[in-house]
């Protein structure tokens, strides 16, 4: 009884207003003063590094005209570094890491949660503290010989309860935040408080849910340290990001089909729909609660995501004895510059423009292919559908002979809508990677770039190849040679200034061979993804941001589908239909792509009847979920390229196009269910 009461005073003390108010007080000086603490020692090593980190200045060039672009490519240049360098004092992460764990406790404290929480806090701090200051490698089973059969990091086990104790303690708060914000009167939010307790109250939600959170947690112990920082970096937002909303999907899917169908299979409804609740605030209801759930679970693994990414990007990189500090302390490692400049970055990517094959060329390669295959089969007809499949072929040789070279020969490339990288000043970055010889990365073949100008580049002099002059307006003026694996993406930085007044950047590319071979049927072909120009146009941070707005689109989108297949079939037909629609909008995009290969006739100009009809299918099917297939924000932000709010706009304005449409026909299927005598079955 002495323990009850004693706990039962605790509980009125951290539910009294006089608490809250001083704990509230507390916890927002306590962050100002990290926040200050912070900033001000980074501040201090700032300066006392910034001799060490000043680039090398480029070398001089031979008249004055060349010299005036030198020096202006040694600007951006030094403009360039010097903003991944600022990155070093940039307290915007550590100021949102401390605004999220601010907001986090606050919500503890004004619901009345504040010492029951820190008790929990301390307790978990004493199991994981020892095992983070004194943790190794324990063996266990050990075999007859000695050697261990389980072995495990405590250390990292203790990273890892931290990780589930907070990621439990974020979602219990905001379940109870959520249900706070749905406190409005009337029968849609009552029926959406409903919903957020059945998330919690189901088996099956409750699963996924736990299934969220371990796997979250368990992730940041999967990278592998001996790896470049940009690929554990990069390997992180892949898995966390579309892992969390794979699994937040299901969830959505299965707790929207369950929370109606259950409803009426256990006659429950009968007590929501005698009151007065027209059925359009119903499915209302319904869609608010398990998009709020989603909301939560997205915000929780979209927190936790975006806070480890930031804590690994001031990890020391390949080649650095401290973050932004290599060995020697004058320039920035590959792998530094390539994480800041090309993963967490927001890049707007352009690819060479391949002008239209002219239309006479293209009638005259049509008669002269249907003439050869005439000659080899007599029977094959002289039709529109023989005229369009060879038309399609020929077309489709063309774009791949524009991305194929043979050795020796050299092609010119047009990349346009550059003007904003011309504006901005800010450096190019060319993306490149061949395929050739079966992409054995044991060979090596020499690729050549050549532009404009000698200061084309943001290459060392001792790159550049000798400049070539000539009197036609064709002439390569400056060279550069690489030496590139297959099958491996490589990088180039190219000055703003090779960029046109128009936004068009010329560059000739040209086949080296193999190196150390002569043989002349060496070809190098650029894979679709191959051959592409980027520049930064925005912040990684508000990408992220702009990326959970979409995805949680895509979510809403996909909680109405299960609502309005619940609302006609039952639990298993409806998780059925529900599930494959998701799955099938999920790989729409690979299916398109995959009927561009899928022809219906054979060479003779047959028709094979099976492949017609899956193709009658496949279509509709692709064209119907196109855009949903379309929007790739995990993808886009993996690779750092830019998610714009046009981009957004547009999602927001076609999924909500679409999810209304479904909410309207959900509805009229709900009023005209004669819920009285449905028995579920």
């Amino acid at each position: 009884m002495i323990i009850r009461d004693w706990l039962g005073r605790l509980d009125r003390i951290q539910r009294s207003l006089l608490f809250q108010i001083i704990a509230s007080v507390v916890l927002v000086l306590a962050a100002a003063g990290v926040q200050v603490g912070y900033v001000v020692s980074i501040h201090a090593s700032e300066r006392g590094s910034e001799a060490a980190t000043t680039p090398a200045p480029a070398p001089d060039s031979p008249d004055a005209k060349a010299a005036k672009t030198a020096q202006t490519n040694q600007e951006m240049f030094e403009k360039a570094f010097g903003e991944i360098l600022s990155r070093r004092a940039d307290a915007t992460a550590v100021a949102v890491g401390i605004g999220i764990v601010l907001a986090m406790c606050l919500a503890i404290v004004w619901l009345g949660l504040g010492l029951t929480y820190l008790a929990l806090g301390l307790f978990t701090a004493a199991i994981v503290w020892p095992m983070q200051r004194f943790g190794g490698h324990v063996d266990l089973l050990r075999d007859a010989s000695g050697k261990p059969g389980v072995s495990f990091d405590v250390a990292q086990w203790g990273q890892f309860i931290a990780g589930l104790v907070a990621l439990f303690a974020a979602f219990t708060v905001l379940m109870r935040v959520l249900k706070l914000a749905l406190g409005g009167n009337g029968p849609v939010f009552s029926i959406a408080r409903n919903v957020v307790d059945e998330a919690v109250r189901l088996k099956i939600s409750l699963v996924f849910i736990v299934m969220l959170i371990f796997m979250l947690a368990s992730l940041p112990g999967l990278l592998d340290p001996a790896r470049p920082l940009r690929y554990r970096v990069q390997s992180f937002l892949q898995y966390g990001t579309s892992g969390s909303f794979w699994i937040i999907a299901v969830l959505v899917l299965f707790l929207a089909v369950a929370s109606v169908a259950f409803e009426q299979r256990d006659r429950v409804i009968w007590q929501t729909m005698t009151k007065p609740v027209a059925s359009w605030q119903y499915i209302l209801g319904k869609w608010l609660g398990v998009t709020g759930v989603a909301a939560a679970l997205l915000a929780i693994s979209a927190s936790g995501v975006f806070l480890f990414t930031e804590h690994l990007r001031n990890q020391p990189a390949e080649g650095e004895i401290r973050p932004f500090v290599t060995r020697n302390g004058a320039e920035l490692t590959d792998d530094r510059v390539i994480l800041e400049s090309q993963v967490l970055a927001a890049r707007v990517a352009v690819r060479p423009g391949i002008d239209a094959m002219p239309p006479e060329a293209l009638e005259q390669a049509v008669e002269h292919r249907l003439e050869q295959e005439r000659r080899l089969n007599n029977e094959l007809p002289d039709d529109a559908a023989t005229r369009a499949r060879l038309r399609a072929s020929i077309l489709q040789e063309y774009r791949s002979s524009f991305y194929s070279l043979k050795r020796g020969q050299v092609q010119r490339y047009y990349f346009r809508g550059l003007g904003d990288a011309r504006e901005s000043g800010t450096p190019l970055t060319l993306r490149y990677k061949i395929n050739a010889g079966g992409d054995d990365p044991r060979f090596e073949y020499r690729v050549l770039f050549f532009g404009a100008s000698p200061q084309f580049f943001f290459e060392n002099d001792s790159q550049l190849m000798p400049v070539v002059e000539g009197e036609d307006a064709d002439t390569r003026f400056a060279g550069l040679e690489r030496r590139v694996p297959p099958g491996q993406q490589m990088r180039l930085s190219i000055s703003p200034t090779a960029v046109s007044k128009d936004g068009t950047l010329e560059l000739e590319i040209g086949n080296g061979g193999l190196i150390n071979s002569q043989d002349e049927a060496q070809t190098i072909v650029f894979p679709p993804d191959g051959l592409e120009l980027s520049f930064n146009a925005g912040s990684y941070r508000m990408n992220f941001f702009r990326v959970g707005i979409i995805l949680w689109l895509k979510l809403s989108f996909l909680a109405m589908i299960g609502i309005t297949c619940a609302t006609f079939l039952s639990f298993p037909v409806a998780s059925l239909v529900a599930f494959g629609v998701f799955l099938i909008a999920e790989s729409s995009g690979y299916l398109a792509e995959s009927l561009e290969y899928y022809a219906s006739r054979t060479d003779k100009g047959e028709v094979i009847l099976y492949k017609v009809i899956i193709r009658a299918i496949a279509v509709p099917i692709s064209e119907t979920f196109r855009y949903y297939a379309n929007l790739r924000p995990t993808a886009n932000l993996v690779d750092g390229r830019l998610v714009a709010w046009t981009g957004v706009l547009q999602s927001t304005v076609i999924l909500g196009a679409v999810t209304g449409i479904l909410f309207v026909l959900a509805s009229a299927i709900f009023r005209r269910r004669e819920l009285a005598t449905y028995s579920g079955q």
